[in-house]
């Protein structure tokens, strides 16, 4: 029986991707001129939003461009107020069943804070591991849960809505539920890797609860 839950953030909770890429156009687009397109910022995905502006705004101090994003950021969350239907439900269900939830993200935590408020999820996770700005920690972090909660690697489980997912929790010895229900979903990409995969939050509560 699993312990604890852990989710992933972007597309897996809500459909953050629209704040993302406007947020990231804006900035570029303020600080060069320039438009960029939507490929060119799913590149920089894997490190946080201060690598991915370093990456993006390489001749901008990060500190300038981290404010302009961050404030761009909130901004255009005021568009996305609710998680996906059916999140607060399952989070509340497995809290009630004894099961701890926590949350792993690759956002940087000012992103994670922001989007947590914005979507009414405040509370409901414990811990909160965040991103880092040099390269995706993912693996790292969900063997510090194992080694910090005091759970086995087989109490443990992710969910989330990349391939990339997939791969860090495999490389951590944890199980992988991938979350099919966000509009931007590759689905196929995760077929392809996974046969664990819920289309909707209800089958995954299903699934979780019975």
């Amino acid at each position: 029986m699993y312990r604890m839950i852990s989710f992933d953030l972007d597309g897996t909770l809500a459909d953050t991707f629209p704040v993302i890429l406007k947020s990231f156009h804006n900035t570029v687009q303020h600080f060069t001129g320039e438009q960029i397109n939507d490929q060119q910022i799913f590149d920089t995905f894997g490190t946080n939003e201060q690598g991915m502006l370093r990456s993006l705004l390489p001749d901008v101090p990060l500190d300038i461009a981290s404010d302009y994003f961050y404030d761009v950021y909130q901004q255009a969350h005021e568009d996305l107020r609710q998680p996906f239907p059916g999140i607060v439900d399952l989070l509340k269900d497995l809290t009630s069943h004894g099961i701890q939830v926590s949350l792993l993200t690759g956002k940087g935590q000012q992103a994670c804070d922001i989007s947590l408020k914005m979507l009414g999820l405040n509370g409901y996770f414990k811990p909160i591991l965040v991103g880092s700005p040099e390269r995706n920690v993912k693996t790292d972090n969900l063997k510090h849960l194992v080694a910090t909660q005091q759970i086995a690697p087989t109490e443990l489980a992710y969910v989330g809505d990349a391939t990339s997912d997939i791969q860090a929790s495999q490389a951590a010895g944890i199980h992988c539920f991938s979350a099919a229900w966000s509009p931007s979903v590759q689905l196929d990409a995760l077929k392809a890797v996974n046969a664990d995969i819920y289309e909707s939050v209800a089958a995954l509560r299903e699934k979780l609860l019975g």
